[in-house]
């Protein structure tokens, strides 16, 4: 599927090539990928909502969940001693998913009614 397919982030070019592994202090081990049209490495995080994150995913959906539940700011900044502009980059790396989750229901209901349908 093309729209999965990684690509280069500076010529968007589809031929890349693996070049070598390297392993992150919170999350494991990652790629890193050479554009075979540019000299360009990248990891596989590049453009995603992973770029540049330190914190493991489990304590940002842990900020973000009681954000969501009404947590205020400054008692989120307290309670899980993470900065608030940290909290916020968060919440905005976040905000363009509710587009995608949106559809993502939509389609999930859709498709759920007309199976039910074709089984009536």
């Amino acid at each position: 599927m093309d729209l999965l397919r990684l690509k280069c982030p500076v010529c968007h070019s589809a031929n890349i090539q693996y070049h070598s592994p390297y392993t992150t202090k919170n999350h494991g081990g990652r790629i890193i990928y050479k554009c075979e049209h540019c000299p360009v490495y990248f990891s596989e995080t590049k453009h995603t909502l992973m770029e540049g994150v330190k914190t493991p995913v489990s304590v940002i959906w842990q900020v973000l969940k009681a954000r969501m539940e009404g947590m205020g700011l400054h008692a989120a900044a307290r309670t899980f001693d993470k900065a608030k502009n940290t909290m916020l980059s968060w919440e905005w790396k976040c905000v363009d998913l509710h587009r995608v989750l949106l559809l993502y229901a939509l389609v999930h209901e859709f498709l759920a009614s007309v199976i039910a349908g074709d089984e009536a």
